[in-house]
């Protein structure tokens, strides 16, 4: 590491870490982006996005990795202590669950129109989506804030389409404007190649809402940046979309950085602790016997039977050791013992018990290993345990679809542009998005509530509450029940009644 962490003291970030960067409108209109002036300020806000905030991204990047800043505690003065550092995995546990919690169970889009669902099922389908979902909200769990690129890319038939690209937080920021409106000016996106032996290439690219340029600086023979190429944006908006995981845009586990490194040094210091217990000190008081007496060998050089000597070697054997009196009569009393530190167990686990609830409370993640969290309690039970989850997710679930909304806006332009005269700009904000926590629910208790339902809702929407049991799309199912209708007169489908001993019922609907 190039800088030197400070475990556990100080603030650890700089004061300006996750500000927004800003632009008046007035001035971004004015620029000329292959002057000198511009190049230069734009510099300026790369080397702050560098030097302020890319450190506290690097950080918590390192804690999801589980290289935490125990690693580079200082090290103990006693080179023959022990100095071990174990860092834990919390960061990731955090994250993992904060990411299968809203998006385990897809994002639906549905819109009234046909023609933009069928756009926009394309769409997901050709960019994989739900994936693509999950690396920007694992990207939020991390930094706090995500970026993704639109571009428009030439299909095997010649046919343009939207493809998304996941782009590194640590490379990329936008600009918006000193409105309340918060319009993006521009994105920014940085990155270099190295080609070995000192020769490398700087790269930034600036993304405006008509115009794409590219910048490169080379480091050979012209030094700094210089505009070598530009072209056209096709989506009528800034192509690169910022999403964020709260207003101050903090990761999931952010808050909770102290208490994971409390937690790292107290582990490590067990392991301290016991590997110095196996390499105590021992201390002897008294004279032990090491050496021989008189008459403790014969002439040929053999040992004495019932000897000193013999005696001394047979403990040996026995892992004993023989301790004389001391010469001097008012000395110790003749004692072995190895120096070793009082361990307080039970106070030591209490502590790292009560650091693991903070950081799970804190941070509004369930403790699975609790006694009182199993998969026999009730779905209610389960809702007030999950109840703090459930309200982080649903603050989190509705930037998500902010940033998602803003991704269909851009995406509605190039589908217009392709000819899709019907695809109109206002029709996109009629989609409906729908997230689905990812609970684990029981099949009895879905069916029951499906039965409970019958006669007060439609019935596809009682398919699409069956569908996690049948596996089949509730327009497939009402298709089966219309072919079944019209060639034979049988039963619609099974009413199933859930009896108090868990038994099911089934009874027909006609």
């Amino acid at each position: 590491m190039d800088k030197k962490i400070t475990f556990l003291q100080k603030h650890r970030y700089h004061k300006n870490a996750n500000v927004v960067f800003r632009m008046s409108r007035e001035d971004f209109e004015t620029i000329e982006f292959t002057s000198g002036i511009w190049i230069h300020q734009l510099e300026k806000f790369i080397n702050r996005h560098k030097s302020e905030q890319v450190p506290r991204l690097l950080e918590l990047k390192r804690y999801y990795l589980a290289d935490n800043n125990i690693k580079y505690k200082p090290t103990k003065t006693d080179e023959f202590a022990a100095d071990n550092r174990i860092a834990s995995d919390f960061a990731r546990y955090i994250t993992i669950f904060e990411q299968g919690y809203m998006l385990g169970q897809p994002v639906q889009y549905k819109n009234r129109d046909e023609n933009i669902q069928s756009q926009m099922n394309d769409f997901s389908k050709r960019n994989n989506e739900d994936y693509h979902n999950v690396l920007i909200k694992t990207d939020l769990s991390i930094y706090g804030r995500a970026y993704e690129l639109l571009t428009t890319v030439l299909d095997e038939t010649g046919s343009a389409f939207v493809k998304l690209v996941k782009l590194n937080p640590e490379q990329t920021f936008v600009v918006y404007d000193d409105t309340t409106d918060n319009n993006s000016l521009f994105g920014v996106y940085y990155y270099t190649l190295d080609y070995g032996d000192g020769v490398r290439k700087d790269f930034v690219n600036i993304y405006t809402s008509d115009k794409v340029y590219m910048y490169v600086n080379s480091n050979q023979e012209e030094k700094g940046l210089h505009l070598y190429d530009s072209d056209d944006c096709v989506f009528e908006g800034v192509p690169i979309n910022e999403f964020a995981n709260n207003e101050d845009r903090t990761g999931a586990y952010e808050p909770v950085l102290d208490s994971i490194d409390a937690y790292d040094l107290s582990q490590s210091e067990l392991a301290n602790f016991q590997q110095d217990s196996m390499d105590a000190l021992l201390l002897i008081t008294g004279n032990p016997y090491t050496g021989t007496a008189p008459n403790d060998l014969d002439e040929d050089g053999n040992v004495v039977p019932n000897s000193k000597l013999a005696v001394s070697l047979a403990f040996k054997r026995a892992r004993i050791m023989i301790m004389d009196d001391n010469p001097n009569p008012n000395g110790s009393t003749p004692d072995a013992k190895y120096i070793i530190k009082q361990y307080d167990t039970e106070g030591a686990e209490k502590y790292k018990q009560r650091l693991v609830n903070d950081i799970l409370r804190f941070t509004f993640t369930p403790d699975t290993l609790d006694e009182n969290f199993s998969g026999t309690q009730s779905g209610e039970a389960m809702k007030y345990k999950l109840m703090a989850s459930d309200n982080r997710r649903v603050m989190q679930q509705r930037l998500f679809e902010k940033g998602l909304m803003r991704r269909l806006r851009l995406a509605v332009n190039v589908w217009r542009i392709k000819g899709n005269e019907s695809v109109a700009y206002n029709q996109i904000n009629d989609t409906n998005i729908i997230f689905t926590a990812n609970v684990p629910k029981t099949d009895s208790e879905i069916v029951a509530l499906a039965g409970q339902l019958y006669g007060t809702v439609s019935d596809k929407t009682l398919f699409e509450i069956l569908t996690t049991v049948t596996g089949i799309d509730p327009e497939v199912e009402l298709e089966r029940i219309k072919e079944e209708a019209e060639g034979t007169p049988a039963p619609r489908r099974p009413e199933t009644d859930v009896t108090e001993d868990g038994q099911e019922n089934q009874s027909s609907i006609s």
